[in-house]
């Protein structure tokens, strides 16, 4: 946002298709196994971490 370097943003989204679900059962089965794992507004300032 300060124009200094680069960004990454990370998006966790379902595939329905590739799944073979319905976008419906796509959506809850993300909600109960991976947001556990990738809770939304998880941010990391990985320069503080140096």
């Amino acid at each position: 946002m300060a124009g200094k370097g680069t960004s990454v943003v990370e998006v966790v989204s379902t595939c329905n298709t590739g799944w073979k679900m319905t976008p419906v059962k796509a959506n809850e089965w993300m909600e109960e196994n991976m947001f556990a794992k990738y809770p939304l507004g998880d941010l990391k300032d990985v320069e503080s971490k140096k």
